[in-house]
């Protein structure tokens, strides 16, 4: 099936956003971490613990692991379908939408989130654990190598897609900044400018 006739964001643009995204989730990640520690805070007053806000329990973790990527999910999916873009993917002129240039479905926003999440979260762990441990640097690389395959598969992919936008049902596209718009309107060109 061939794909509209909308630009596709470029490659690099793609790359750069990607790593920008990643700085930016750091604050959000943070915030998010502090309703948590505050419940298990509360839970430790209540038991009559000292008040360390960390319950070593694998109950608790789980809980927590739960909570963050459900509120991630909910911080991705809301800025995509809320406009195609979270304030990284504006920064560089990108905006996700389905593969008729509308507005993704939940469904489809949740196998993009969870197919992301698999190629890029194992990275910065297994890195650092890496660090601290040689033998873990197999797993490293190889968590390396699960990082850059969606932008391998992109250089093959018949519409430049990566593997989880192909999947998924969704595409990244170039969005232009309003005078950048006017122009192309104006018949000065429908390509996209390279990344200065």
């Amino acid at each position: 099936m061939a794909l509209p006739t909308s630009t596709a964001a470029g490659w690099w643009r793609r790359f750069f956003a990607l790593w920008y995204e990643g700085l930016l989730v750091v604050p959000v990640v943070l915030l998010l971490s502090v309703p948590p520690v505050a419940v298990q805070a509360l839970i430790q007053g209540l038991l009559g613990q000292p008040l360390t806000g960390m319950i070593d329990h694998p109950v608790a973790h789980a809980i927590s692991f739960a909570w963050m990527l459900g509120m991630l999910f909910l911080y991705f999916g809301w800025c995509w379908r809320h406009g195609g873009q979270t304030l990284a993917m504006k920064t560089w002129r990108i905006r996700l939408v389905d593969v008729a240039d509308g507005v993704p479905s939940w469904r489809a926003l949740f196998l993009r989130f969870a197919l992301g999440l698999l190629c890029y979260a194992p990275l910065g762990p297994l890195w650092l654990m890496a660090h601290f441990d040689p033998h873990w640097i197999p797993w490293a690389w190889l968590a390396l190598g699960w990082f850059v395959a969606p932008f391998v598969w992109a250089w093959f992919d018949r519409d430049g897609q990566l593997i989880y936008d192909r999947f998924a049902g969704t595409r990244l596209l170039y969005a232009p900044g309003k005078r950048q718009a006017e122009r192309e309107a104006g018949g000065q060109g429908q390509q996209e400018h390279p990344v200065a």
